[in-house]
């Protein structure tokens, strides 16, 4: 039997300049928590539901714990002070609904995303700009949830310079 051919779909991310039009446009709205959920997936590369569903007894000392994950593993993710500080006080589910929202922001913003990738433009926001500052792929692998480093290489590209790690790094190196 001939395996399936399967075409990659495109991945597209937020440009550094897109982001602040996207904020400013969630602001604008009538949703009270859609920036909220989105500055979480831009900070932690969690998925929308991840964020969308996270309880108050998930949030402690400036970390957020993901708990009904894709791949049924809790993943904890460190945010900043300033935005632990503007999420709601209390136990039970911190959000509303807010995808709705979120896609009427994307629209008004203008924004033509891949098919299929309308929140989750935000988790590859996050992992593109993780790689493209120099972070390391074992720790976003960690951070996203991947089972399998063959998920995470999909945003190798972003950090070429780490080919040049070979130059630095082999055994004779001075």
């Amino acid at each position: 039997m001939r395996a399936l051919k399967y075409k990659t779909p495109e991945m597209g991310f937020l440009q550094a300049s897109q982001i602040p039009i996207l904020l400013n446009e969630l602001d604008n709205g009538r949703n009270i928590h859609v920036r909220l959920i989105a500055e979480i997936c831009l900070t932690t590369g969690c998925r929308w539901g991840e964020a969308e569903n996270l309880k108050g007894e998930h949030v402690h000392n400036n970390k957020v714990t993901f708990m009904n994950t894709k791949g049924n593993k809790p993943r904890t993710i460190p945010i900043s002070a300033e935005l632990a500080k503007r999420l709601p006080k209390k136990q039970g589910h911190l959000f509303s609904s807010s995808l709705k929202a979120f896609r009427k922001a994307v629209e008004r913003a203008g924004f033509e995303l891949p098919k299929g990738q309308m929140s989750h433009v935000l988790r590859h926001t996050f992992a593109s700009y993780f790689m493209m500052n120099g972070g390391n792929i074992l720790v976003l692998q960690r951070i996203l949830g991947h089972a399998s480093i063959v998920d995470t290489m999909k945003y190798s590209h972003f950090a070429p310079e780490h080919l040049e790690d070979a130059v630095r790094l082999n055994p004779l190196a001075d």
